[in-house]
C-alpha cells in the first residue's frame, strides 16, 4: 500500500569511549536524545520508528497473521505433521515467535518511551503539532501493551526509556493494571488526535480520534472479559464505540468483498477500514515495507506470475464455511449463500497451477478450502514477488466497532432496538442489502432474541464477519470460551471429517489451561531476576 509513514527510524547508540585529550571532542554528527528531538522532521522520523514494529514479521506482517492466531475454529494449521508449535498448543518457553513478538512489542514501547521522554525538547515546534504526534505515540505505547496483556497477562511496565542496558530487572504488573494504564494513555491521545476526517482520505495507517475510540472500546471489552472479569468496563466499551458511531464519518462499505479488494489494490476506505498495517512494494524496491498477506493466509498456488504463490498454511475450516446461511436455488437446484461473505472469507475454489485457472469445489467439500479474504491475482503492485506482497492488513473495521457496541448494550441493557440495529447492519451488508437497488432490505435482520440468544449471535456474526483478522482466538479467551471451544471443535472433527482432515483436532487435544496466557520467553526469564514465570510454565 501507499505509504503514509516512511519507517526511516534513526536508532541512538550510546557509547562509552576512552580518549586522550586530543579526542575529547564532541562528534557533531552523533545522533542521540541529547541533539535530537530538536525538529519536526526528527519528531516524525521518532515517531515513524514508534509505528515500524506493527509492521515486522513478528507482528502482523506474519506471526499474528499465522502462528500466533491460529489454529482454531475458523482456520487450522495445514500441515499434517505439523505437532508442535503455537498453532498446535504445543511449545514452551523458548518458542521463537512468542519470544519475537514480546521483543517486538518492547522495541515499540522503547521508541515511544525515547520519543515521549525527550518531545519537549522542540521548542521551535508548534505545541499543536507536537500534541499531536505525542498522542500518536502515547496510542501506539498503549496498543503494544495492549498486545502483551492480551497474550501473558501481567508483563513489566515501563513508562520511561531504560537509562542503562543493565536497567532490565523489572516484575510483572498485574493484568488489571496494566489495562488501566492502557486506557489512560489511549484517553489520552484520543483528545488530541485529529479526525479520521482531519486526516484525510489516504491516512488508514495513521491513528485517528475515530480510531482511538474504536480500540477503547475494545479494550474495556477485554478488559471486562476473562481474566480481568471487571463488568463495569461493559459500560466503557458501549461509551466508546458509541462515540465512533456518533461522530458520523465511518460506515460500512456496501459490498463487503471491496473492503479487502481495496487491500489487495493500494486503495484506502478510511470510513469503513478504520487502522491498517500498511505494507508496500514488492521487497525488489527501495521500500522493503511487505508482508505475508495473502501468500501465507491465501490461496494455495505455485505460480508466481500470476495468481501469485501462496503459501496457504491455513485451512478454513468446516465450521466456518457451515456457519454462513446456506440455501438451493428453487429453479437451478443449485446450492448457494445468500450471505456474500461466505464465498469471499473461504475461498470456493482452488488454482489449477498448470492452466492457472480455477477450480470450482463442490459445496461436499468443505475441509478442502483456503481462506480467501485477500487475493494475490487482484494485487495491482506488479511483478509479484514469491514469498512478499504490499497488502495492508486491517486493525479495525467499522463493522467490528458495530458488533462491539451490540455486545456492550446487550450486557448493560440487553437486546434493545439499538443493539439488535447495529447488529443487523453488519448483517444488511452480508446479505447485499446496503447495495444501490436492494430489495426486502429487513431479510437478513436478526428479531425476537433475549440476552443470551443474542450474545450467541455476536458470537458467530464476529467469527462471520472478522475471520482471519486475527481476532477469533482474542474474543474466544475474553468470553471463557477458549478451551471449551476448541474441544467441541476437535470433537466434531473425529467424529465428522475424512480421515485425511482428522489431523486438525490436534488443537483440541492439546489445548490446557495454561494455554490462556503465553509463557514468559526463556531470553526474559534470563535476563530479568525480577519476573516470574506465568503459572503453568
Amino acid at each position: 500500500m501507499k505509504r503514509n509513514l516512511s519507517f526511516t527510524f534513526i536508532i541512538a547508540a550510546f557509547c562509552t569511549l576512552g580518549c586522550n585529550k586530543q579526542l575529547n571532542t564532541i562528534p557533531k554528527d552523533f545522533i542521540s536524545p541529547v541533539n535530537y528531538y530538536q525538529t519536526e522532521g526528527q519528531l516524525n522520523n521518532a515517531l515513524n520508528g514508534v509505528y515500524d514494529p506493527l509492521g515486522l514479521e513478528s507482528m502482523y506482517a506474519n506471526g499474528l497473521l499465522t502462528y500466533l492466531s491460529y489454529g482454531n475454529d475458523e482456520g487450522v494449521w495445514r500441515a499434517s505433521g505439523q505437532v508442535t508449535g503455537p498453532m498446535v498448543y504445543n511449545y514452551d518457553p523458548s518458542e521463537a515467535n512468542i519470544n519475537n513478538l514480546w521483543t517486538a512489542a518492547y522495541t515499540g514501547i522503547g521508541r515511544a518511551n525515547l520519543l515521549l521522554d525527550n518531545i519537549d525538547k522542540a521548542t521551535a515546534v508548534a505545541t499543536a503539532t507536537r500534541d499531536v504526534i505525542l498522542a500518536q505515540a502515547l496510542f501506539l505505547r498503549a496498543y503494544y501493551y495492549f498486545v502483551l496483556a492480551d497474550n501473558w497477562g501481567g508483563v513489566p511496565l515501563r513508562l520511561t526509556a531504560a537509562q542503562s542496558a543493565e536497567d532490565v530487572d523489572l516484575p510483572a504488573t498485574p493484568v488489571a493494571d496494566v489495562y488501566k494504564q492502557v486506557v489512560k494513555d489511549m484517553e489520552t491521545a484520543e483528545a488530541l488526535l485529529p479526525t479520521a476526517e482531519q486526516w484525510g482520505p489516504n491516512s488508514g495507517g495513521r491513528v485517528s480520534k475515530n480510531t482511538a475510540a474504536g480500540i477503547l472500546a475494545r479494550v474495556y471489552l477485554t478488559m471486562a472479559g476473562s481474566p480481568v472479569n471487571d463488568k463495569a468496563r461493559y459500560a466503557d466499551a458501549l461509551k466508546w464505540s458509541k462515540k465512533v458511531i456518533d461522530m458520523g464519518f465511518n460506515q460500512l462499505n456496501a459490498d463487503y468483498s471491496q473492503v479487502f479488494i481495496n487491500h489487495c489494490q493500494d486503495k484506502y476506505d478510511v470510513k469503513e477500514s478504520m487502522w491498517e498495517v500498511e505494507f508496500y512494494g514488492v521487497k525488489a524496491d527501495a521500500y522493503n515495507e511487505v508482508g505475508y498477506v495473502g501468500n501465507r493466509n491465501g490461496i494455495a498456488s505455485n505460480n508466481i506470475d500470476f495468481p501469485g504463490y501462496g503459501y496457504a498454511f491455513l485451512y478454513a475450516t468446516s465450521k466456518l464455511y457451515k456457519s454462513y446461511e446456506s440455501r438451493i436455488n428453487a429453479t437451478t437446484k443449485v446450492e448457494f449463500s445468500p450471505d456474500e461473505r461466505r464465498d469471499w472469507v473461504v475461498s470456493p475454489y482452488t488454482w489449477n497451477d498448470a492452466t492457472k485457472t480455477k477450480t470450482f469445489l463442490a459445496v461436499t467439500a468443505t475441509y478442502d478450502r483456503f481462506p480467501g479474504k485477500w487475493r494475490r491475482d487482484l494485487e495491482t503492485n506488479l511483478p509479484r514477488n514469491k514469498n512478499y506482497s504490499g497488502v495492508n492488513f486491517p486493525l479495525l473495521r467499522y463493522s467490528d466497532v458495530l458488533l462491539m457496541f451490540a455486545e456492550a448494550e446487550n450486557e448493560i441493557n440487553g437486546p434493545t432496538v439499538a443493539a439488535l440495529n447495529a447488529l443487523n447492519q453488519v448483517r444488511r451488508r452480508a446479505y447485499g442489502k446496503l447495495k444501490a437497488g436492494a430489495t426486502n432490505v429487513t431479510e437478513a435482520d436478526l428479531t425476537g432474541l433475549d440476552k443470551t440468544t443474542f450474545f450467541n449471535a455476536i458470537n458467530a456474526e464476529r467469527m462471520r464477519e472478522l475471520a482471519f483478522e486475527c481476532l477469533r482466538n482474542h474474543d474466544l479467551k475474553r468470553w471463557g470460551l477458549l478451551q471449551s471451544t476448541l474441544k467441541e471443535f476437535a470433537a466434531d472433527i473425529k467424529l465428522n471429517a475424512p480421515a485425511n482432515r482428522k489431523f486438525t483436532a490436534i488443537i483440541g487435544d492439546n489445548i490446557q489451561d495454561r494455554h490462556l496466557f503465553y509463557p514468559i520467553p526463556s531470553r526474559e526469564i534470563s535476563l530479568n531476576k525480577a519476573i516470574k514465570q506465568n503459572q503453568g510454565w
